[in-house]
């Protein structure tokens, strides 16, 4: 997929940004000419275009890829990506966390908190140890639903996700920001429609309040 750490670099780098120019890019102690050919190269791949203004911002090929550019290159950008969705409410008021995402895709938008699974632990269990390790929280998972998501943003791909639900009523302890990809908040009311939403909650909150156990696979065009 690249070819250099440094091309892995410009895709990581600008997956927490709209855009960036190529002074913001570049990494201490590279040459200009050096840079310059590895951010052509990624360019030319299809990962980074170059806007009108001057500046570089990911395509939708790259923001797929996004900060997972410094993973094991094996995670092919059109498999689906594994993740846990957790929904966390306040036993005390109701009120949900929601996740403001601070990396591409869809930067800026909030959700539910994501983990990764690992084959070192089952769904429940990473779940408990995701929570505790991103906001000092502690309660209980349950399994909810599972499925797939597909969005696209213009036209193109921007995520396809395999996804597992889980939810916990009954979480303890204060909220610590612990999470370096984004921020969290409670939510006493949230309006699951708004702008600034990611598409997929809607749907993850009607499976959670309907405890609707059935395979979901839906697409969504933004």
């Amino acid at each position: 997929m690249f070819d250099h750490h440094i091309q892995r670099t410009i895709v990581y780098t600008l997956a927490f940004a709209d855009s960036l120019r190529f002074s913001e890019l570049q990494p201490d102690g590279v040459d200009n000419k050096l840079f310059s050919y590895h951010l052509k190269k990624v360019v030319h791949a299809g990962y980074v275009t170059k806007n009108e203004d001057g500046t570089y911002s990911l395509t939708p090929e790259g923001r797929r890829v996004g900060k997972g550019a410094l993973q094991k290159q094996s995670r092919y950008i059109n498999r689906a990506y594994s993740l846990l969705f957790l929904i966390v409410r306040r036993q005390t008021d109701g009120a949900w966390l929601l996740f403001k995402r601070g990396n591409q895709p869809l930067l800026g938008w909030s959700g539910f908190m994501q983990a990764q699974p690992t084959p070192e632990s089952t769904a429940i269990e990473l779940a408990h140890t995701a929570c505790f390790e991103k906001t000092g929280l502690q309660g209980d998972f349950t399994v909810i639903s599972n499925g797939y998501f597909r969005i696209y943003k213009d036209g193109e791909l921007e995520s396809f996700t395999h996804f597992t639900l889980l939810a916990c009523d009954d979480i303890r302890g204060e909220l610590i920001q612990q999470d370096t990809f984004g921020e969290y908040a409670w939510v006493l009311d949230p309006d699951f429609s708004a702008p600034t939403i990611l598409p997929t909650a809607p749907t993850l909150s009607h499976a959670y309040l309907k405890r609707d156990q059935s395979f979901i696979e839906e697409t969504f065009q933004l």
